[in-house]
Order: structure tokens, then sequence, then C-alpha cells
């Protein structure tokens, strides 16, 4: 490599608004290393130097579930990349579930999506799950529940598509905005249950005519 390639892997990574952290993962590093690396201070190899080559040769090149999990990491919004199957791991987590009025926040990726204030989300996370290995969800699925203690009590709605990562496996993109008890009550209505299996557009839709801002819980 061609003197000052550390500078360039810096550059590309702030022209994607990338952290660290998020190269790292996708070099399969850790982020000390990296940190050396921008630095020059180390010279990579083996498959780091070919990694790091084809980023430089090609940053075009980044697979598209890099670039899933780095739109969701950059998200104002509360977005997840959450495994397909037990135990749930948190693949990914958005910038605005470091909110403190996300329910996501106490979560830590690569761990499995344990939290109280989850409770009722979980519970659907698992059927949805139970659904599609039963082959009844082809796309995106809705799913309204309630946020519970210790995290502020409110309404919730997630859309969760799957995305496919491998032969047989999968995870789920979920996208959760707060909505009021009105809208809540409305949706449960509409849909029949807590739950629904509607087409991708009609729950967009919805989503984005939700009455309460991204972020915003409210009281129950």
């Amino acid at each position: 490599m061609r003197e000052g390639w550390g500078a360039k892997l810096r550059k590309l990574r702030l022209q994607a608004g990338m952290k660290q952290q998020t190269l790292a993962e996708i070099l399969q590093i850790s982020q000390g290393y990296l940190s050396r690396l921008e630095a020059e201070q180390i010279r990579p190899r083996g498959d780091v130097l070919r990694r790091i080559e084809g980023l430089l040769g090609a940053p075009e090149q980044i697979s598209l579930l890099d670039q899933v999990m780095l739109t969701v990491r950059l998200s104002p919004h509360m977005l997840c990349l959450i495994e397909g199957e037990s135990p749930f791991k948190l693949l990914a987590s958005s910038e605005g579930n470091k909110s403190g009025l996300s329910p996501f926040r106490p979560c830590r990726e690569h761990e499995p999506l344990v939290h109280p204030a989850l409770t009722s989300f979980m519970e659907g996370v698992r059927t949805l799950s139970a659904l599609k290995q039963d082959g009844a969800v082809a796309g995106a699925a809705g799913h309204i529940w309630h946020c519970q203690p210790p995290a502020k009590p409110g309404a919730m709605r997630s859309i969760h598509t799957p995305v496919g990562t491998g032969p047989d496996r999968y995870m789920w993109h979920t996208v959760t905005i707060a909505i009021s008890e009105t809208e809540f009550a409305r949706t449960e209505g509409q849909w029949g249950g807590r739950i629904t299996l509607e087409s991708q557009s009609k729950l967009g839709a919805a989503l984005g005519g939700a009455s309460c801002a991204c972020g915003q819980v409210t009281d129950r």
C-alpha cells in the first residue's frame, strides 16, 4: 500500500459518516487496532490487509449487510437489527436508542435482547419468528406493544422486516415509534389484534402517519 494509506482509511471512514467502532466491525478488528492503523503506528497483514485494500480500492464493495448495519447505527430514530432466532441477540442499535426516552437504551449489541421494559416487545418478536419459521411471514409485519417499567410506560408500534443473512438465516430490521393510547386502541381494532402481516406499503403508511413523533413516550 502506498504511504499515507492510514490517512486514506480515516478519510473513507469520515466520508461514510462511520464511527471507528463501525468500520472496525466491517474489517473484523478491534477499535483500538483500527485507531493504531489510522495513525499508521502499525501495518496490517493477511486478511486484514486484503480487506483494507479492498475498501480503499472499491469502497462501494462494502457488503449490503454492512451497509444495512451502518444505516441502522447512524439513524436518529429507534431502529434495531435483531437476530431472527433464539437467543435473539441485538445485532445493531441506532443513535436514537441512546436517548433516555428509548426503551432499547439499556440493551447492548451482541447480547440477547432481554430487559424488563421489553417483555411485551419480545413476546411479539418471538411470535413473528415462529410464524416466519412456519412460512407465514413473507415481508414486513406490524406489532403494537407497551413499554414497561423500569422504562417510562407507553404505547409503541414496531414494523419488523426480515433481512436474509445467509442460507435459512435472517435478522429483523425493526423500526419503533411511540404512539398514543388512542392510536394503540385504533390500531388494535384495525388489525384485529396486536400483530399484523399486512403489506409493507400499508405498514409504512401507518408508521409514517403515527400521531406521536419518533422517540417520544406517552404516559399510559
